[in-house]
């Protein structure tokens, strides 16, 4: 069961770990960004399924109290809507963080040999994402100091 759960949470680092082409910085440079992403994505979904259950809970109670049949209609509008909305953001974040990782790797992108090493390069040095990444970073950095 621990080695189900890390292999959910470090799927981005795994994913990244297997990248060939990389010095070892871009790949560190990836990890954290792809950390850090996969951290405020996982607190948002968080956020977003307790602020949905209230919600839901607040538009039930509001649906059972409802004495005339428009405000029922309104509730019961609201509250299908706010289900599709909690439904959809947790579908994605779970995408985005557990399956698109998985799928990639399936792919083989980013490494030597894969379906992803398909596309003409125009960096003869390669890696212009991770040179962009860390001249983002960079100034990032400066401001902040």
């Amino acid at each position: 069961m621990i080695s189900l759960l890390n292999e959910v949470v470090s799927s981005w680092g795994g994913f990244i770990d297997s990248m060939t082409g990389l010095s070892t910085d871009q790949q560190n440079l990836l990890s954290k960004v792809f950390s850090i992403i996969s951290i405020v994505l996982w607190v948002v979904l968080a956020i977003v399924g307790a602020i949905g259950s209230i919600y839901a809970i607040y538009l039930g109670v509001q649906l059972s109290r409802a004495d005339e049949q428009g405000k029922r209609d309104d509730a019961k509008k609201h509250l299908i809507t706010t289900v599709i909305a909690v439904g959809v953001t947790v579908v994605l974040i779970l995408f985005f963080n557990i399956f698109l990782p998985m799928i990639l790797s399936a792919f083989q992108v980013g490494q030597s040999g894969g379906r992803g090493d398909d596309y003409e390069q125009t960096d003869p040095e390669g890696g212009g994402m991770i040179t962009l990444f860390q001249n983002f970073a960079g100034m990032v950095k400066c401001r902040l100091m």
